[in-house]
C-alpha cells in the first residue's frame, strides 16, 4: 500500500504508478481510497485530464511513507547479509561552499568506516537543499543556519564569524581587526546566492551601513580572484586551507571588530520523517568529523 502511494505522489499519475508498481489501474485507484477511508484523511486531489495533485495533508503522509519503505528496504539489506556491517544508501546534501573544503574528506572517511554504506550527494545553494530536505530528495544536509523552517532539526558543528576579504596590498590588510565603517565606501564583492545575500547585506543594514557592490557572484573562488584581483573587498564566513585562489592572486582574511551576526554549520534533518539508522550512523560519523575539522 505504502509503496503505491508513493508511487502516485512521484507520477501524479494512476496509470503512470500502477506501471512502475506492476498492478492494474483499478487496483491502484482502490488501494488509494481504501487508505483515504481507513484515515479519514484526503491524501490527493483528482483533476480531471490533470492527474492526480497531493495534498498537504498528504505530503506529510508520503514523506513518512518514504521513511518507512526506507527503513523496510534497510532490514531486508542488513537481514539479507547475515548481520554483516550496516548497508544500504542515502543522499546527502551539502552547501555549494563547503562542499570543496568538507565533503571529500568526509566521505572517504565514512566509506572506511562503513563501506557497506553508499553516499549519493547532492551540492547547491540554500534554497536547493531545504527544498531537497522538504521533498525527501535528501535526508540530512551539511549547510548554514539561514532560512531554516520550524519542520527542520539543525545539530550546530562550528561557529564562522564574518570576515573582511581583503587583496594583500590593501591599506588595512596587515591589521590586527577593522571596522566594517572602513571598507563601506569602497567597492564591495557579493556573494550572491539565495539566503546568502541576504544575510551578508543584513550585516551592513544592522549597523546602518550601505555597501557599494561593484560585482556579484554565484561562485566562492570568483569571489576570492575579484578579490585577488584589486577589484575589491567581500566578506566571507569560510577560510579555505590556502590563501592563494584559482588564478595564482591571493587574498587576506581581517577579523571585524564589531560583534556581527555569525553563521553555524549545521547538520539539518527533517523532523518529521523518521530516521533511518543509517542516517543516524552517518550524523554521528559526520559530526564529530566536521567539529575536528573545522578552522575558523
Amino acid at each position: 500500500m505504502l509503496r503505491t502511494l508513493v508511487a502516485v505522489s512521484e507520477t501524479g499519475s494512476i496509470t503512470a504508478a500502477a506501471d512502475r508498481v506492476g498492478r492494474s489501474p483499478g487496483a491502484v485507484s482502490a488501494t488509494v481510497q481504501q487508505f483515504e477511508e481507513e484515515l479519514g484523511i484526503q491524501v490527493f486531489v483528482r483533476k480531471p485530464a490533470k492527474g492526480m495533485a497531493v495534498t498537504s495533508y498528504g505530503k506529510l503522509l508520503v514523506l513518512e511513507a518514504k521513511g518507512l519503505l526506507a527503513h523496510a528496504d534497510e532490514f531486508r539489506s542488513i537481514a539479507g547479509a547475515l548481520g554483516s556491517s550496516l548497508h544500504g544508501d542515502i543522499t546527502v546534501g551539502c552547501f555549494t561552499n563547503l562542499a570543496p573544503m568538507l565533503l571529500a574528506g568526509l566521505i572517504a572517511g565514512f566509506k572506511e568506516h562503513f563501506p557497506g554504506i553508499n553516499v549519493h550527494i547532492l551540492v547547491g545553494d540554500q534554497e536547493t537543499l531545504l527544498h531537497g530536505l522538504h521533498s525527501g530528495t535528501i535526508e540530512l544536509a551539511i549547510s548554514f543556519d539561514i532560512g531554516l523552517t520550524d519542520a527542520l532539526a539543525a545539530t550546530p558543528l562550528a561557529t564562522m564569524p564574518p570576515r573582511a576579504v581583503l587583496p594583500p596590498s590593501h591599506p588595512l590588510a596587515a591589521a590586527p581587526e577593522l571596522s566594517l565603517a572602513d571598507l563601506v565606501d569602497q567597492p564591495f564583492v557579493l556573494m550572491d546566492l539565495p539566503y546568502t545575500r541576504e544575510y551578508f547585506l543584513s550585516i551592513f543594514h544592522a549597523l546602518g551601513l550601505k555597501p557599494r557592490i561593484a560585482y556579484r557572484s554565484q561562485s566562492f573562488e570568483t569571489i576570492r580572484t575579484l578579490v585577488g584581483n584589486g577589484l575589491g573587498y567581500s566578506l566571507l564566513n569560510l577560510r579555505p586551507e590556502t590563501d592563494q585562489t584559482y588564478d595564482g592572486t591571493s587574498v587576506v582574511h581581517v577579523p571585524i571588530r564589531e560583534n556581527l551576526q555569525p553563521l553555524q554549520i549545521v547538520l539539518l534533518t527533517l523532523k518529521s520523517l523518521t530516521r533511518r539508522s543509517i542516517v543516524h550512523t552517518f550524523k554521528e560519523y559526520a559530526a564529530g568529523y566536521l567539529r575536528s575539522r573545522h578552522r575558523g
